[in-house]
């Protein structure tokens, strides 16, 4: 009785001990605190060298990964109030580029290089031995090379509907300029756009341009880095290659060729020259009728290790139906298990070629680990880090299959729902497995290819409230307009999600066509 006794006294006192915590959902210094950020790079090695050449100056220089699959730079932390004179004393030095910025650190996962050799430590040294001091204090300047001028947002002299072009990178900086769903760093970045790419002001507002580019997407530009079409770019710097943010680059520029003025002859003479070959088009166009279209669509909903979601099989059905409808060959696959989805995948690959337009559609839980997106079938139970390879489906793997210059390919996904498989994946992972929210943002690739997410990169979306997804829903009612090339098409389709989910959800899509399509010419 006693031994009872005392066992259950000792389980009472070891039950607070036992019981789970919240984990830490960034490296944040607390309270009003915040790390200045100077950059962010793809690629751990070229974080690492951009914060080697701060570190001099600034010794708690640290590199961080962040949840959205970057590397951010940061100098230090301080608070933001008296933060405020450092960085604005930096910036007009021009030590650091202009739009560095304070973050909270909610987004970083962990330090993976510190100048001071604290990236092992606990928070606690960390924080102590990054923290900026002196920070009411001046910067001498910086030597400058020359840039190209640049125009202000508020200067009044880049005004509305006029071309602009991204000019004046700094080399110390971020080699890209981040197109942003608003007017500040503190919204997300939706693409990243090298020098010289060319765009149309919309609108100025304190120092930021509301821009859209030739390709059809749209967002804020930080002004300074925007002149006038006519300005010469500054030289493209080197580039990381791997961004999980779609990169949007300058075509190849036209060189005008002008004849000199030459005096009118008395009495000219004509020289007879053979007659230049006819033009050969780069793709014929092809009528609807004589288009080989072949669709796979899948949709999951009937999760045998998670809960169900109601919707995924409808919304497949839902696009199914009316893809047949403007004439493509349908490859259907409902609640699929991995070895289900796989016959699906390979009879559509099977079928690929002489395919002019591609589709593939997705419904049901993904997940991106360190950037690569996996489709999870139905059976999946991710319980050790072997799964990836053995239970679910790279989306590569599909993409690589669909990527050809001779047909057009489109990938809808709308697999970014809340995912409790992939937080349990995470906790039987190795450590260094990343899993972000959402899905990661993948490349076109070379081919002629479109890639359509239900929301952005590393976004949740909803999966609705009626027997639909918004996002397939909006697809389903705007696919079949007359006439209506598929990159307006989706900004309609944008448009309808961000304003029936209440501004939560805001698809987002990149493409590499360089021909129009319509699902429904006229």
């Amino acid at each position: 009785m006693v031994r009872t006794l005392l066992f259950t006294i000792a389980m009472l006192l070891l039950m607070p001990l036992c019981a789970s915590r919240p984990a830490l959902a960034g490296i944040e210094p607390g309270g009003d605190g915040a790390w200045l950020v100077i950059a962010s790079r793809t690629r751990a090695n070229d974080a690492i060298t951009l914060a080697q050449q701060h570190v001099r100056q600034f010794p708690g220089t640290t590199v961080f990964q962040g949840s959205n699959g970057f590397f951010a730079v940061a100098l230090g932390w301080t608070d933001r109030y008296s933060g405020e004179p450092l960085l604005t004393s930096l910036v007009n030095s021009g030590a650091i580029p202009a739009d560095s910025y304070f973050h909270n650190g909610e987004r970083f996962i962990r330090a993976i290089w510190s100048g001071r050799n604290a990236q092992t430590a606990g928070l606690a040294q960390l924080l102590a031995t990054t923290r900026l001091a002196n920070t009411g204090r001046t910067v001498e300047p910086a030597p400058r090379a020359p840039q190209t001028p640049v125009i202000s947002g508020n200067d009044g002299h880049l005004a509305a509907g006029q071309a602009g072009i991204v000019a004046g990178l700094a080399g110390s900086g971020d080699d890209f300029l981040s197109l942003r769903t608003g007017p500040g760093t503190s919204f997300r970045e939706i693409a990243r756009m090298r020098s010289g790419t060319r765009m149309t002001v919309n609108l100025t507002r304190n120092g930021w341009v509301q821009v859209a580019l030739d390709n059809g997407m749209s967002g804020w530009a930080f002004a300074k880095y925007v002149s006038p079409e006519n300005a010469a770019p500054a030289p493209q710097p080197k580039r990381d290659t791997a961004a999980n943010v779609p990169e949007i680059g300058p075509a190849k520029p036209e060189v005008p060729v002008t004849e000199p003025e030459k005096p009118e002859p008395k009495q000219p003479e004509i020289a007879k020259l053979p007659d230049p070959p006819a033009a050969k088009p780069e793709k014929p166009v092809v009528a609807i009728a004589d288009q080989k279209r072949l669709a796979l669509v899948i949709g999951n909903s009937r999760y045998l290790n998670t809960t169900e979601l109601p919707n995924p099989s409808n919304d497949a059905r839902l696009i199914a139906g009316k893809l047949g409808e403007l004439g493509f060959e349908i490859i259907n696959a409902l609640d699929a298990g991995k070895a289900d989805m796989e016959v699906a995948i390979r009879q559509f690959v099977k079928e690929l070629p002489g395919t002019d337009v591609a589709l593939f559609f997705y419904a049901g839980h993904g997940m991106q680990v360190n950037g690569v997106n996996y489709l999870i079938p139905i059976d999946a139970k991710l319980e050790d880090s072997t799964a990836l390879d053995f239970e679910t489906i790279d989306l590569n793997t599909v993409l690589n299959f669909m990527n050809q210059d001779e047909r057009i390919s489109i990938a809808l996904l709308d697999a970014c729902r809340d995912n409790p498989l992939s937080r349990r994946f995470q906790r039987k992972a190795t450590r260094s497995a990343f899993i972000g929210r959402g899905l990661a943002a993948p490349s076109a690739g070379s081919g002629e290819m479109l890639i359509g997410f239900a929301t952005a990169p590393g976004e949740v979306a909803l999966d609705g409230s009626g027997s639909n997804s918004p996002f397939s829903t909006a697809l389903a009612r705007h696919m079949g307009e007359k006439g209506v090339d598929i990159e307006v098409m989706l900004k309609r389709v944008k448009a309808e999600v961000y304003d029936t989910t209440n501004k939560e959800q805001e698809p987002w899509h990149n493409s590499a066509l360089r021909r129009e399509f319509y699902f429904n010419p006229q």
